[in-house]
């Protein structure tokens, strides 16, 4: 009869080759493609002149969705991208999505961008919170409506 050891030892090893070929399957999935952005937000936000950084960031995953997420303050007469993003050394550039507005006592509107749960757990274990944490990596185009 086997010990409970010894039988977590021998699944391990029986399931070993699954792990190894499964690896690029894993690979292929990293969160930079998911949370990738599309062209043209990248090249608003490396062209634009109209560029802002959040006020808060919050970076608590352990609370479960929907808590990794950016205020940001858009002033009067402008208007918010869907997308901002997220750069950070070594990685290439995240997506989030700006979601609700809210008007401020000033005319001006805090808007909140989500950023995915998943790709900050894929951040966090790349030893990137820090950066991730930092208002200046964050950035979202802002235009005039015409």
């Amino acid at each position: 009869m086997l010990t409970k050891r010894a039988g977590l030892i021998l699944i391990a090893l029986m399931s070993l080759p699954i792990v190894i070929l499964g690896a690029e399957k894993l690979e292929s999935r990293r969160p930079s493609v998911a949370s990738g952005c599309p062209d043209w937000v990248l090249s608003q936000t490396e062209t634009s002149e109209n560029l802002i950084h959040p006020e808060k960031v919050v970076v608590e995953p352990w609370q479960g969705r929907h808590n990794v997420f950016a205020t940001f303050k858009i002033p009067e007469g402008y208007e918010a991208n869907q997308f901002f993003v997220v750069t950070l050394k070594g990685s290439n550039p995240y997506c989030g999505t700006v979601t609700r507005s809210t008007p401020t006592s000033k005319g001006d509107r805090k808007v909140f961008g989500l950023f995915r749960t998943r790709t900050t757990l894929w951040v966090i274990s790349k030893g990137q919170l820090n950066q991730l944490e930092e208002p200046s990596n964050w950035k979202l185009a802002i235009f005039k409506p015409s």
